[in-house]
């Protein structure tokens, strides 16, 4: 598995672990260990080897400016999200941390869609195109 690849996949999948995790109310133990070990490699790829996210040439103006500290943002709003779960888990802190953090994200992760999708449609870049599996080309 590529680099690209494994960074594609577990983007997708902390977003449906999140819609999981936040759709009952509540998350199973075995779906948050699943989103603390899914969030650590993810953000550990990162960490070690770079953002694989590009503001790409038609983004212009502060939004170009501020690409890569966005990104930065959510990567770090995932960290701590993980983190707090992880700690939740343990019984080191109180599970409503947890619950916020999840929130947080859910609300940034939204906000971060909203825009690849404006960049996608409104600036015709193909963002989607970049950051979506393979097979979902044909769709974009």
């Amino acid at each position: 598995m590529t680099r690209r690849s494994l960074t594609i996949l577990l983007h997708w999948s902390l977003l449906m672990l999140v819609l999981a995790m936040i759709k009952g109310g509540s998350a199973a133990p075995a779906l948050r260990w699943v989103f603390v070990i899914s969030a650590a490699l993810w953000v550990g790829l990162a960490v070690a080897r770079g953002v694989l996210a590009k503001p790409g040439p038609k983004l212009q103006g502060s939004l170009r400016q501020t690409f890569a500290a966005q990104h930065r943002g959510m990567y770090a709003l995932v960290g701590i999200a993980a983190v707090l779960n992880l700690t939740a888990l343990l019984d080191l802190s109180p599970l409503g941390w947890a619950w916020n953090a999840l929130l947080v994200l859910l609300v940034a992760s939204t906000f971060h869609g909203l825009f690849h999708f404006w960049r996608h449609t409104a600036l015709n870049d193909g963002a989607l195109r970049v950051m979506s599996p393979r097979f979902m080309h044909k769709f974009l």
